[in-house]
């Protein structure tokens, strides 16, 4: 027989009883421990067994689909664990809610509670008393910075109520469906609470969220967003004060808005995150506001005609569109974007298609709701950031310790090359071993990226220094050798000089023996001319002595004479040379000499 209900106003056990509860470590029976531990090496086996080298198409098709089952029976028998775990009694909780200039905390009836005297929150403060380490795990000093979560979107069953039920540990009734929301793991909620636009009365969560979706159904429905959904890590170093004053801070980012927010940790202090859900309408005081026109944005078709002629229509527009000849344009599975006239010609059809939307186009005034929405989650991030890095300060200032500081920018924007770390989750996860293995196995490779990049720039800090090094002995020698031009230059300049005084006194020279060769020639055209009188004279008288000579009387008495004729004819014949020779003209006509007595002379008597 069931115990009876407590009744809804009924004051919460003690919190030392809570604890009392809380501090025996849930043991399961031994089959259960022995299934869990049994299911839990299935994955692990399957990936050795892969890396093995086991590559048959049916056995790797068995082992996945048994890993499948057996990660299916891993969910439900934990599911089962859970709920056979005692669950330690409700404590009440405060609200909380915007009212003027500040936030009040406003009491509500019997929902559970987790703060500093949470059972989690004991076990850590029972290990200190005991002297014991408190079981931290390592981790960095600060997470990972707010990601927009999947929207919930009411059409595809993540309603709002759903997530508020989850994030805040509360059991919720979604109005919509009529279904109760209510999620395991309550333990790691460690506190919660309303953040509302100011002027908003006081509400309760499930009130809260189910006028939403009641918004949603009245402002159409279909694709219309509900909620965002935020999940960032907080400051390990941060007490839980400041962790809430962090999270307060983040949801003042959205003052038009309704944000639920929620601290979760492992039990342990050692993953203290956040999750916030913001409306996607304004709340007021009457009420939330629906978007206008401009606000939602404009839905676009990619159309193209039977030329080829790709255009974007307007949602409204598309039935004129159509008439004109106009048709959708479908993403394929192949990676092609095609009309369904095209996919019919080439034997494909609604089978092959990727998704049965066609290619759409949201854009908000004129910019893409893609755009649109990314630059808004980089202002969010900056900001919390912002916030963050400032508490940070304040609690370095505070400690006397090294600042602590995030950036909101992604790798590639800093410019590290370092590849991203996937998110592990939960240690009871499925595939929460791989990721981890992941993990470590990208870590190891940035640490040898890491190594590899230092001395590299070691490397390059080296070249660097030789480039310089060079360049120096480059001057160095640049200057050497201008040196040596200059010499070589002043070396021919001198030279050049020097040839120029040689040359001058040459002419100088020169002209001195042409004036004295000039002064001799007069003196010898002078003497040359006393010369040829003279040998005139002499030749003169050679003839006369000749001529007297050659005339005479008997042969007898002629032969001295004759002979002695002959000796003056050639003596006169060298003075006619030798004065033809100072003329300047060629040598004296030749005169017959005298016949000799000897040749002359008959050799016989004369008759």
């Amino acid at each position: 027989m069931p115990p009876p209900a407590r009744p809804a106003c009924q004051p919460p056990p003690s919190s030392a009883r809570s604890a009392r509860q809380s501090s025996q470590p849930y043991r399961p029976p031994f089959l259960l421990a022995a299934v869990l531990s049994s299911l839990e090496n299935i994955p692990s086996r399957a990936v050795k067994y892969r890396e093995q080298g086991i590559s048959l198409p049916r056995v790797v098709r068995t082992w996945q689909d048994f890993c499948r089952v057996a990660s299916k029976v891993l969910h439900c028998v934990r599911s089962w664990q859970t709920a056979l775990r005692p669950r330690p009694a409700p404590v009440r909780l405060g609200r909380l809610t915007s009212a003027g200039s500040g936030c009040a905390v406003t009491a509500l009836p019997c929902t559970p509670r987790r703060g500093s005297r949470s059972p989690a929150a004991a076990h850590g403060a029972r290990a200190a008393a005991r002297g014991g380490p408190r079981p931290l795990p390592e981790r960095k000093p600060h997470g990972h910075l707010p990601s927009e979560l999947p929207r919930l979107l009411a059409a595809t069953g993540a309603g709002a109520v759903r997530k508020a039920a989850y994030q805040s540990g509360q059991a919720l009734v979604e109005e919509r469906t009529g279904e109760l929301c209510d999620y395991a793991r309550k333990e790691r909620v460690v506190e919660d609470g309303l953040f509302l636009p100011a002027g908003v009365p006081p509400i309760d969560r499930g009130s809260l969220w189910n006028g939403a979706e009641r918004a949603w159904a009245e402002g159409g429905g279909g694709n219309e967003l509900v909620a965002k959904r935020y999940e960032f890590a907080l400051p390990i170093e941060l007490d839980a004060y400041t962790r809430r004053a962090c999270v307060l801070d983040f949801c003042a980012l959205f003052p038009a808005k309704a944000c639920d927010w929620a601290i979760h940790d492992d039990g342990r202090g050692g993953n203290p995150h956040a999750h916030v859900l913001v409306s996607a309408l304004d709340l007021g005081a009457q009420g939330f506001t629906q978007r206008t026109k401009a606000e939602k944005g404009q839905c676009f078709y990619l159309c193209q005609n039977a030329r080829g002629v790709q255009v974007p229509v307007r949602a409204t527009d598309w039935k004129q569109a159509k008439a004109d000849g106009w048709e959708k344009v479908y993403n394929f599975k192949d990676g092609v974007r095609r009309t369904m006239k095209q996919a019919k010609a080439e034997g494909l059809g609604t089978k092959d298609r990727a998704s049965k939307q066609p290619v759409q186009m949201h854009r908000i005034a004129r910019q893409s709701a893609r755009d649109v929405g990314s630059a808004e989650l980089t202002a969010v991030r900056a900001a919390w950031a912002e916030i963050a890095n400032r508490h940070l300060a304040a609690y370095a200032a505070a400690t006397s310790t090294a600042v602590q500081t995030i950036d909101h920018r992604s790798n590639k924007d800093r410019g590290i090359e370092a590849q991203p770390t996937v998110h592990e989750g939960g240690a009871g996860l499925i595939g929460h071993d791989e990721r981890v293995k992941l993990n470590k196995e990208i870590r190891a490779r940035n640490e040898r990226l890491r190594v590899l990049r230092s001395e590299l720039k070691n490397e390059g800090d080296t070249l660097e220094q030789l480039k310089r090094e060079l360049a120096e002995l480059e001057r160095k020698r640049g200057r050497i050798e201008s040196a040596k031009r200059a010499r070589a230059q002043g070396r021919h300049r001198g030279a050049l000089a020097k040839r120029r005084r040689t040359a001058m006194a040459t002419a100088a020279a020169a002209a001195a023996a042409q004036q004295r060769v000039a002064a001799a020639s007069v003196d010898q055209t002078d003497t040359r001319a006393e010369l040829l009188v003279q040998l005139d004279e002499q030749i003169a008288a050679l003839d006369l002595k000749i001529r007297q000579l050659q005339s005479g009387g008997t042969a007898k008495m002629l032969s001295a004479p004759l002979l002695k004729a002959a000796e003056l004819g050639a003596e006169r014949k060298k003075l006619a040379d030798e004065r033809n020779r100072l003329a300047g003209g060629g040598p004296a006509p030749r005169r017959p000499e005298p016949p000799r007595p000897e040749q002359n002379r008959p050799r016989g008597p004369r008759h």
